[in-house]
């Protein structure tokens, strides 16, 4: 997640939702600083302005590690 530029996500052809701003800072398409730490298996518990919702799918009960859309390895 910290370097990725891809515009899909692993398999190619479903779109990314998020990108990185100019400060470096993971957002989505409203430009909304996304957590990263939220995208951990252990997840975020702290109380700040960065949005606690998935890279993948938007959804704010889970990150990216735990995402339906992520690649299962």
């Amino acid at each position: 997640v910290k370097d990725c530029q891809s515009e899909t996500l692993w398999n190619g052809s479903t779109p990314a939702r998020t990108k990185r701003n100019q400060e470096g800072r993971l957002v989505n398409s409203r430009n909304d600083v996304i957590c990263l730490g939220w995208q951990r298996p252990s997840g975020c518990t702290r109380n700040h302005s960065s949005r606690h919702e998935c890279s993948g799918c938007g959804s704010p009960n889970h990150g990216a590690q735990k995402c339906h859309l992520a690649q299962k390895v």
